[in-house]
C-alpha cells in the first residue's frame, strides 16, 4: 500500500478542519451563500447551517468517498479496466488495486483543496459590505481543479495502457 497519498490525505483533512474551525466565526450571523453572475449575494444561510454545510463537503463527504471505493477497489476482482486480463492476472492483481486506492486518495485530496479555496473565496466575499464574490477567482479556481482533474484522469488511464510487450 502506498503511504504518500494517505499522509497527504490526512494533512489535508486535519488542515481544513483547522481552517475551517478558526475561520467560521469570522463570517456574519447570515452568511451569503449563492451569488449572481455579477458576484452579488442572492440567497444566504445561517453561519451554523453554513459550517454544517462546509465540513460536509470538505471533510465528511471526501472521507465517505474515499472509504467506499478503497472498500471496493481493495476487494474488487472483476473491474471495467483496459488490458484487464493483464492488470487483474493474480500476480498483478494487488497492485492493480493498490494503484486505484492510490488515485482515489489523490483525488481526496483534491476534494478538499478546492472547497478550502471555496471557503476562502467566501470569506474574502464578507470582507465587503454588501458581500461580494470574485467570479473570477471562482472561474481560476474551476480551471485549476479541472485542469488536474484532467491530469489525474490522463494518468489514471495512463497508468493501465498497454502492457509492456514482452519478447
Amino acid at each position: 500500500m502506498i503511504k504518500a497519498p494517505w499522509i497527504a490525505f490526512g494533512l489535508m483533512l486535519l488542515g481544513a478542519v483547522v481552517f475551517f474551525s478558526t475561520t467560521l466565526s469570522s463570517l456574519p450571523p447570515l452568511v451569503a451563500s449563492h451569488f449572481d453572475g455579477s458576484g452579488f449575494p442572492t440567497a444566504s444561510m445561517t453561519r451554523e447551517f453554513y459550517a454544517k454545510f462546509v465540513f460536509a463537503m470538505g471533510v465528511a463527504f471526501p472521507i465517505a468517498m474515499v472509504a467506499l471505493l478503497t472498500m471496493i477497489y481493495s476487494k474488487a476482482g472483476d473491474m471495467k479496466l483496459p488490458n484487464r486480463d493483464y492488470w487483474l492476472a493474480p500476480e498483478r492483481i494487488a497492485q492493480t488495486r493498490s494503484l486505484l486506492v492510490s488515485h482515489v486518495v489523490w483525488f481526496g485530496c483534491l476534494m478538499v483543496a478546492m472547497v478550502c479555496y471555496l471557503h476562502w473565496l467566501e470569506l474574502a466575499a464578507h470582507r465587503s459590505m454588501p458581500p461580494h464574490l470574485s467570479n473570477r477567482l471562482v472561474g481560476i479556481g474551476l480551471l485549476v481543479f479541472f485542469a488536474i482533474t484532467g491530469t489525474w484522469l490522463f494518468k489514471l488511464l495512463r497508468a493501465f495502457r498497454s502492457p509492456p510487450v514482452v519478447t
